[in-house]
């Protein structure tokens, strides 16, 4: 019995192909046309908000990864990715949580007035999240030679886990964990996944997250921990 289960391997549980897969971002931008426009302003605001870095911006800020988790969550996850993949269903309800729980946070947490971030610091991690977050989509594009297969950020979960990771930054350490698992979770299994259906150039999404959610458990944004 142990032998026959040694003989699978994880292709053999996908019930699906790369061309399915694919498949997927340009059915849901079509279906979404042209309301995209909300996401690509979405990524605009979170970054003007990360270079104000007052506590209203920070609220504000949270609060639109928060609807970002839980537009990708209900959407993409749960009504198109979960009929050819069960685990996504259960991840969709682990996007809305997510969000659920980010909304709280932005809204009730006691956030200090004033900065503790140097401008210089704020903006170039405004910019740098806003290129970021332009840049992710093409790889999708990339993959498929298909323009109308952008993966973006709030209806793609692989991008909005990424996107999602710098902004943890705002929450001090000891909490920030608690955000972290479930991109680390969710980058994990997208990796394995994208892995299996040789979409290599996908791949790179969810392992950027890796990496990001890995140095953010232990980037303090306090400039007397980080004086550089």
């Amino acid at each position: 019995m142990g032998t026959t289960w040694l003989s699978y391997s994880l292709s053999d549980f996908l019930m699906f192909g790369p061309e399915v897969f694919l498949r997927l971002f340009v059915r849901i931008n079509q279906d979404l046309w042209p309301w995209q426009g909300v996401a690509v302003v979405m990524v605009i605001a979170i970054g003007a908000l990360l270079v104000r870095g007052d506590a209203m911006a920070r609220r504000s800020a949270l609060l639109l990864v928060a609807a970002a988790w839980l537009w990708s969550g209900a959407g993409f996850l749960m009504h198109y990715y979960g009929p050819i993949n069960l685990p996504a269903i259960w991840f969709g309800w682990a996007f809305v949580l997510q969000g659920a729980l980010l909304t709280v946070a932005g809204l009730f947490w006691p956030w200090n007035a004033a900065t503790n971030r140097p401008i210089w610091s704020r903006w170039l991690m405004g910019i740098g999240w806003i290129a970021l977050m332009g840049l992710s989509p093409l790889l999708a594009v990339a993959q498929t030679g298909n323009g109308q297969a952008a993966a973006l950020f709030a209806v793609t979960p692989d991008v909005t886990a990424l996107g999602a990771v710098p902004c943890m930054l705002l929450f001090p350490r000891r909490v920030r964990w608690l955000f972290l698992l479930l991109p680390l979770i969710w980058s994990l299994f997208s990796m394995a996944t994208l892995w299996t259906l040789g979409t290599w150039v996908l791949a790179v999404i969810p392992g950027t997250t890796l990496v990001l959610a890995a140095m953010a458990c232990f980037v303090s944004p306090r400039q007397a921990r980080n004086p550089d």
